[in-house]
């Protein structure tokens, strides 16, 4: 069955063919989005070797990681199957390519597949080296290949094309009604919470999150400052129904004094990705600013941007958080096996950077990918599905963004 996918960075939505569902080779996406220059960009790879005979080189190490002579062989596998960008102010192919340094790329590479404003979306090829790549690998995978990259461009040119997105501007103007408990049991009402403040910041945020717990302390004496201000803050610790005392003991250790709340039904209508990931309300509940997703890089832009809307300005911006150049982006893939090798669908993972962290599950083939910038990552499994020992262990993420292998044993 077909899937859906929504690249908000590159700005479209994409309902895959059929055949995407179960290929003999890899396909991965690669949604970098902005590099910087105006170019919104975006690679899908291909691997031409059988995904059992990768999970069969991956079940060759306890950990997971693939024996040199495995990736090489991996790597030579590899071949670029379809570039796709997003550009404005009405560039042609030609200057196109030359900003891309593509080389002998010609126009007739670049199909159009769709438009957004000013922006036009191409799907680009590179037949030469297309054509020598088919040529190196086996010709079940070469013709697996060109059929990929055909069905993929036309399934491009029916996307939905809607432009690039910050996360969460779509929640401006979104007033937030909820009824949940805090994190001793008794019920809560947003509109009792609101009310009492004609700003208040709501913080959502885990247990398991290094950077969650490292601004912690200082969201409470901050909340202690802006209760002169008619101003507060809220917490959602989202783990809180499985690790209530640990949140408690998080919330003693770090003195706060504000009320932290159990995600509430229907919480899935804030989007949030990553933790922690705070927003402003007013006293309706109705949501400021551009959500702030991760730990800013000076913490008092919180109170700044509290300060900006008790003064009745206008701030569709939130403090600012400090990420690495986006002409480093990449995809980073987590996979999880069992001892035998077999992939692990339904584990929850958890990768975190100094500044934010983000949770995701494996799918049925036992990975989950994760869009980040080059720099300093750790990987945790926070969570394992039913019959597995839980993994404790910490693993540090390459600095090229490499596959990180992860093996659970079951119980």
């Amino acid at each position: 069955m077909a899937h859906t996918e929504t690249f908000h960075n590159m700005g479209f939505r994409l309902t895959y063919p059929d055949l995407f569902d179960h290929p003999k080779g890899l396909v991965s996406p690669m949604a970098i989005g902005n590099r910087g220059d105006g170019i919104y960009f975006m690679l899908y790879t291909y691997i031409a070797v059988l995904q059992e005979e990768m999970k069969a080189m991956a079940a060759k190490s306890p950990t997971g990681e693939l024996s040199q002579e495995d990736a090489l062989k991996l790597s030579e596998a590899m071949g670029s199957l379809l570039v796709v960008i997003g550009i404005g102010g009405g560039k042609k192919p030609k200057e196109i390519a030359e900003i891309l340094e593509m080389g002998d790329v010609s126009e007739d590479d670049f199909t159009e597949t769709g438009r957004y404003g000013d922006i036009t979306y191409y799907a680009i090829t590179d037949r030469d080296n297309d054509e020598k790549y088919m040529k190196a690998i086996e010709p079940a995978f070469a013709e697996e290949f060109r059929i990929l990259q055909t069905e993929l461009i036309e399934a491009l040119k029916k996307a939905e094309y809607m432009g690039p997105q910050i996360p969460g501007a779509e929640l401006v103007g979104k007033t937030i009604r909820f009824e949940t408990k805090d994190i001793d049991g008794n019920p809560v009402k947003s509109e009792d919470l609101f009310a009492g403040h004609d700003v208040t910041m709501i913080n959502i945020w885990a247990t398991w999150c290094g950077p969650c717990r490292k601004e912690l302390e200082e969201l409470g004496n901050m909340h202690r400052r802006l209760e002169k201000k008619n101003a507060g803050i809220v917490g959602f610790c989202d783990d809180a129904a499985e690790k209530a005392d640990e949140c408690r003991k998080l919330i003693a250790e770090k003195n706060l004094t504000y009320i932290n709340l159990l995600p509430y039904e229907g919480m899935d209508e804030l989007a949030v990705e990553a933790f922690p990931t705070t927003i402003f309300v007013n006293r309706e509940g109705k949501i400021m600013t551009y959500p702030v997703i991760g730990v800013p890089a000076d913490i008092s832009d919180y109170e700044k941007t509290i300060d900006s809307l008790l003064a009745g300005e206008a701030a569709a911006a939130a403090p600012a958080v400090e990420e690495p150049a986006a002409e480093k982006g990449n995809t980073c893939r987590i996979i999880v096996s069992d001892e035998a090798g077999n992939p692990v669908a339904g584990a929850t993972v958890q990768f975190c950077s100094d500044i934010t962290c983000m949770a995701g599950k494996t799918d049925a083939e036992g990975i989950t990918s994760f869009a980040a910038e080059q720099g300093p990552y750790t990987v945790h499994v926070q969570k394992v599905p039913e019959g597995y020992e839980p993994c404790t262990e910490e693993f540090a993420v390459p600095d090229d963004l490499a596959d990180v292998k992860i093996t659970l044993k079951k119980a």
